[in-house]
C-alpha cells in the first residue's frame, strides 16, 4: 500500500505543476493529498511524504528551502489536530477541515516570508489569487477525496489479484 502512497503522490505533484487547469483556478492537490494520506495512514508516514513532497516542491520552485514542507506538515497537524472535531466522512466537515488547513498555511507562509524577506510581502493580488486557490481547495476536497478513495480501492482490487496468494491458498505444508 505504501507504494501506491507513493505514487499517487508523485503523480500529483506533476499534475499540479503540468495539470490543465488554470493558475488561480488549481486546486492544492499535494495538500489535499497529505489530507488523505493522514486520515487513512499513521502520523509518522504521512509526516514523511509530507517532508519528502515538501522539499521536492522547494527544489522545483524558487522558494526558500523547507518552506512547502512546513506547510504541508502544517496540513499533517492540522488534520491530526482536527480529525477528533470534524467528521471528515461528510461533505461540509471536509470543506470547512480543509477551508481551516488552507488559512493556516497562508498564515504560516506570510509570516515565514515576512521573516525571510525585507519587501512587503503581501499585496492585493497576491490575496486575491490566494483566497481563489483556498476556495478551490477547499471546495474540490470531496471530489479529490472520493477520487482518492476510488484509486485506493482499484489499487487494492489490483494487487489481490495479481498477488501468488490465492494459488497458494490450497495447498498445505
Amino acid at each position: 500500500m505504501s507504494l501506491f502512497y507513493l505514487l499517487l503522490g508523485f503523480f500529483l505533484f506533476f499534475l499540479q505543476h503540468v495539470g490543465p487547469f488554470p493558475a488561480p483556478w488549481r486546486p492544492d492537490f499535494l495538500t489535499l493529498y497529505i489530507v488523505f494520506v493522514t486520515l487513512r495512514l499513521d502520523i509518522p508516514y504521512a509526516v514523511g511524504l509530507a517532508w519528502l513532497y515538501g522539499l521536492l516542491l522547494d527544489c522545483y520552485g524558487l522558494a526558500p528551502l523547507g518552506l512547502h514542507a512546513a506547510l504541508l506538515l502544517t496540513a499533517v497537524m492540522g488534520t491530526a489536530l482536527s480529525r477528533r472535531r470534524l467528521n471528515f466522512l461528510y461533505v461540509f466537515p471536509q470543506i470547512a477541515g480543509v477551508g481551516l488547513i488552507m488559512v493556516l498555511q497562508a498564515a504560516i507562509m506570510v509570516g515565514l516570508l515576512h521573516l525571510l524577506l525585507p519587501v512587503p510581502v503581501v499585496h492585493l493580488a497576491m490575496l486575491r489569487q490566494a483566497l481563489q486557490q483556498l476556495l478551490t481547495t477547499a471546495l474540490s476536497a470531496p471530489l479529490v477525496f472520493g477520487l482518492f478513495r476510488l484509486l485506493e480501492i482499484g489499487w487494492q482490487r489490483w494487487i489481490l489479484k495479481k498477488s501468488p496468494r490465492p494459488f497458494l491458498a490450497g495447498l498445505r505444508w
